[in-house]
């Protein structure tokens, strides 16, 4: 296995190691609050579905797009790592921006806005 600091070079193209070969795996981030604690805007039901499939799917997938990347890399296969990328983008993203999207959600409201409003 590569060092974590090492380089694949393959066909005149120079890639980095993923950071997948020496970090632990991507996880669901817990809510900082109850599936029903923005109930009535947006339904326990909804905010489960949202949370412990829809963001779980993205995680899962960015997990295994990282063990196929990690196995490509390995086996100085150039093709493979290109093809991966859109996964990666995809799935990675989807897993940060849920992970962002809940913390800006508000249990209670965040009150009435300050200030002239366009």
């Amino acid at each position: 296995m590569l060092a974590a600091r090492s380089f694949v070079q393959q066909a005149g193209v120079r890639m980095a190691l993923p950071l997948s070969s020496y970090r632990s795996k991507h996880t669901l981030p817990d809510l900082p609050y109850d599936y029903n604690a923005l109930e009535p805007v947006i339904s326990a039901e909804i905010m489960q579905l949202h949370h412990s499939k829809h963001h779980a799917t993205y995680v899962n997938n960015l997990n295994i797009c990282e063990e196929k990347l990690q196995e490509a890399v390995a086996k100085n296969d150039v093709s493979s790592v290109i093809g991966l990328h859109g996964a990666l983008k995809f799935n990675g993203g989807g897993h940060l921006n849920h992970s962002i999207f809940w913390q800006n959600l508000c249990p209670g409201g965040s009150g009435e806005p300050d200030g002239a409003l366009m």
